[in-house]
């Protein structure tokens, strides 16, 4: 669902601004099978806050993928944890809720709960966080970006 809020926020900006984000959005699992759709409740999720998820096909988060980003966010700790554990010269991994901020701790929830398994609501109040974080995070991506690449 992240992968569908950014996507769906980059479109907003290049609409809106008339300017070109020059980056790619992946998700991967570290648990992911490979080129599964969406699961429904995600799409319908999604689809009532207008983003399309129809698009989406899981893969699994590989050494290459890891190593080519620039940046990897996750949704829990144990994630990040397992990508330093296979691959401790990846350095740019984060949880969603702890990048760009200074004040959280590690008393602090940072784990944003997988849906997979229950039911419609679960998976509302989980877009609803994804998309909470993953709006916060482009306010912080967007102007550096810009500035680092300037318009296209």
């Amino acid at each position: 669902m992240a992968e569908g809020i950014m996507k769906d926020l980059i479109l907003d900006e290049v609409n809106l601004h008339r300017i070109v984000l020059p980056i790619d959005v992946l998700s991967a699992g570290i648990h992911a099978a490979e080129g599964q759709p969406a699961s429904r409740h995600a799409v319908e999720a999604a689809s009532e806050h207008g983003v399309n998820l129809g698009f989406h096909r899981s893969r699994s988060l590989t050494a290459n993928l890891a190593r080519h980003a620039d940046l990897i966010l996750t949704m829990e700790k144990l994630h990040t944890d397992f990508i330093a554990y296979n691959w401790p010269d990846v350095e740019r991994a984060y949880e969603l809720k702890r990048y760009g901020r200074n004040r959280l701790t590690d008393a602090d929830v940072i784990d944003i709960p997988d849906p997979m398994g229950f039911g419609p609501e679960v998976y509302r109040e989980v877009f609803g966080e994804l998309h909470e974080e993953v709006v916060r995070i482009s306010r912080i991506l967007f102007p550096s970006i810009k500035e680092r690449y300037g318009s296209l």
